[in-house]
């Protein structure tokens, strides 16, 4: 299992007890978006993280996973520079 991927799943066993059915299936279909390129990272991730906040997760909550880099080295300009897949063409 890819690194991130496993991340992912640990986190969600501390929060998948407070989460309902539609909620766990979408959580685990954006997984299997991310592991076949559909969706970066950031989506499952700020999934998991809405709901580490939702629920008061005190352990999860200042996980570097979750900002692994100051906001200062973070640019819209970088994200757009890399080669993400356009979906509208």
């Amino acid at each position: 299992m890819p690194p991130n991927i496993n991340i992912l799943l640990h986190g969600f066993g501390y929060i998948s007890k407070n989460l309902n059915k539609k909620e766990k299936e979408f959580f685990f279909e954006t997984i299997d978006k991310y592991r076949n390129g559909k969706v970066s990272l950031s989506v499952p991730t700020s999934i998991l993280k809405s709901w580490v906040l939702r629920f008061d997760e005190k352990y999860l909550e200042n996980q570097s996973f979750f900002e692994p880099y100051p906001d200062e080295l973070l640019s819209v300009e970088d994200i757009n520079s890399c080669e993400v897949r356009d979906y509208w063409e």
